[in-house]
């Protein structure tokens, strides 16, 4: 969740980058070939020697290396592009986790559903604010929430506020990979449609 990752996601790996540098050095390889055929054909031809053939099967092997120069570089701007998806999704989801774990103690602290949608509204406008945006891209759950129940007076129990935002995004269907928390990947909503997320349970 910063530059770091984010640029290592799109950057190609060595190994994609030699395979790209071997191809288009062999295809100056061939170039240099068909130029100096077609040198030799116009200044000092060879008896015997096809050279309209020898230029059809070297332009047929340049075609077939650019082919493939192009196929691996689609390949490689692929998977950039799916690397940068999933660190946006892993943003998404840890920026959402975040939001529902403060909403969770919004409704935890409130004593009645108008005061909880008033608490909730103020924190929609402070979500918004870079600071936070920040705070929140920069930091583990487990920080962001104790810093923002300090910064916004609500009680800092934020492994309470978590564990009940997971049980909303639970019942959302909405889950990390099971890979580990470190790397999450949000695992959208099923078939059966989306829902409504429950208020948390203060009970």
């Amino acid at each position: 969740m910063n530059n770091a990752q984010t640029d290592q996601g799109q950057a190609s790996s060595p190994a994609e980058e030699g395979d790209l540098c071997v191809l288009a050095e062999l295809v100056e390889i061939q170039m240099s070939i068909a130029r100096a055929t077609q040198r030799e054909a116009l200044q000092a031809p060879q008896p015997g020697v096809d050279y309209c053939q020898r230029i059809a099967t070297i332009s047929r092997s340049v075609r077939l290396t650019l082919l493939l120069k192009a196929k691996l570089s689609q390949q490689a701007k692929e998977k950039r592009k799916a690397a940068a998806q999933r660190e946006a999704a892993q943003e998404d989801w840890h920026a959402l986790r975040v939001k529902l774990a403060m909403t969770s103690a919004a409704y935890a602290v409130s004593k009645d559903g108008d005061e909880a949608d008033r608490r909730n509204a103020e924190m929609a406008e402070q979500f918004e604010r870079p600071e936070v945006a920040e705070l929140i891209e920069a930091s583990r759950a487990e920080v962001v929430v104790a810093a923002l129940c300090r910064r916004w007076g609500y009680p800092v129990q934020a492994e309470r506020w978590l564990e009940m935002a997971d049980a909303a995004m639970e019942d959302l269907d909405f889950l990390p990979d099971e890979d580990g928390e470190d790397s999450p990947e949000p695992r959208p909503a099923a078939a059966r449609g989306r829902r409504k997320p429950k208020p948390p349970d203060t009970g």
